[in-house]
């Protein structure tokens, strides 16, 4: 190597080495870049999630106990029977002024005009305590709860696949939903109030179909049924509940953990359906 190359080969290198340097740091930024935006994007995931579950407390935070419901219902039931008792007295007072009525008629038709002047005379004060009686009993009369209306009622607008274990069927045609508390898409009832609820669904199947499903409230399950027409009926099996559901809990229909097999039918022959609806 003569002495003239050597500068030329010392310039190449410096200029491949500072090259190769700047491409490494645009390299990182882009990495730190990419690294950046996602963990922005996760942060905002991580506090949507931290917002969803600090509702979800707070709906839960707002539910009464065992012990107040229990206190709800005692309650109810007392109003009931006070208001029962209300009704027989009214009966009683009510037979009470008729037989008062016919024993001054007869006494009046009986007594001498001097009797008879001395009851007239009497019988503005009678009238006024029968108005008073009256009036009373009309304060007595029972306020009427209110009870908000939660109603739903939905079916399968077509046969439907469900082979595998703890799949939720979502019935998607809906007919009533009083309260918007049924969601077709994920086939979820979400208790809108705290209540005494009613549940009911139908599994419809023929020939080699076979299903076990299930009614769940709150992850938790309440009722099952099971069906298998051994490929000799087209039938329909139904199961219902009474359940005591909180607000904010879901409620659903799926397949059980075993026997599940075919299509569960539904069409103008029969439908398969589910619905449900608060009693108090």
């Amino acid at each position: 190597m003569s002495l003239q190359t050597f500068p030329v080969l010392i310039l190449c290198a410096f200029y491949f080495l500072t090259n190769s340097y700047i491409y490494a740091d645009q390299d990182e930024i882009v990495d730190v870049n990419t690294d950046w935006k996602w963990a922005v994007r996760k942060i905002k995931e991580l506090e949507e999630q931290v917002r969803i579950q600090d509702e979800r407390i707070l709906t839960l935070e707002k539910r009464p106990t065992a012990s107040e419901w229990t206190s709800m219902v005692d309650i109810r039931k007392t109003f009931q029977k006070q208001h029962d008792r209300i009704v027989q007295l009214e009966a009683r007072i009510d037979e009470l002024e008729t037989q008062t009525e016919i024993e001054n008629n007869e006494l009046g038709e009986t007594s001498s005009p001097e009797r008879m002047h001395v009851s007239q005379s009497k019988r503005p004060m009678i009238n006024s305590k029968r108005s008073m009686v009256k009036n009373a009993r009309l304060l007595l009369q029972p306020t009427p709860v209110s009870v908000e209306t939660v109603a739903f009622f939905a079916y399968f607008s077509t046969h439907n696949p469900p082979s595998m274990h703890h799949h939720i069927l979502a019935f998607d045609t809906v007919i009533t939903n009083v309260g918007n508390a049924y969601h077709p898409h994920s086939g979820t009832f979400i208790a809108p109030r705290t209540g005494l609820y009613v549940f009911t669904w139908t599994i419809r199947l023929w020939g080699n179909s076979y299903h076990t499903s299930e009614l769940l409230v709150d992850n938790n399950i309440v009722n099952t049924i099971y069906l298998n027409p051994v490929n000799e009926i087209d039938g329909s099996v139904t199961g219902t509940a009474v359940v005591l559901v909180n607000q904010g809990d879901d409620v659903l229909v799926r397949t059980g953990s075993n026997y599940n097999n075919g299509d569960i039918k539904s069409d103008t022959n029969g439908r398969s359906s589910f619905a449900g609806w608060i009693l108090m």
